[in-house]
């Protein structure tokens, strides 16, 4: 096996982030930049981790319509006695 990795194709991405977020993140990166560090790939493996767990998450939800023990049924109008 290779020391060697190639470079894996990266698209940019947009999202909105609460103003101190974003501040504390560009602090970050400075800092670890200055130490020699790569942010980016820190920030992207925690992406992969959390992509995984919502998929998880989503996976084992029920979504709307989904019968999972049995037929969907409609409350009842008869009055219990």
């Amino acid at each position: 096996m290779g020391v060697l990795k190639r470079k894996q194709e990266s698209e940019a991405i947009n999202f909105k982030l609460p103003a101190a977020l974003k501040r504390e993140i560009e602090q970050l990166r400075n800092r670890a930049e200055d130490a020699g560090f790569d942010l980016g790939e820190t920030i992207t493996a925690a992406m992969w981790r959390l992509c995984k767990q919502i998929k998880a998450e989503l996976e084992g939800a029920p979504r709307p319509g989904r019968k999972l023990n049995g037929p969907i049924t409609e409350p009842s109008t008869e009055k219990l006695q």
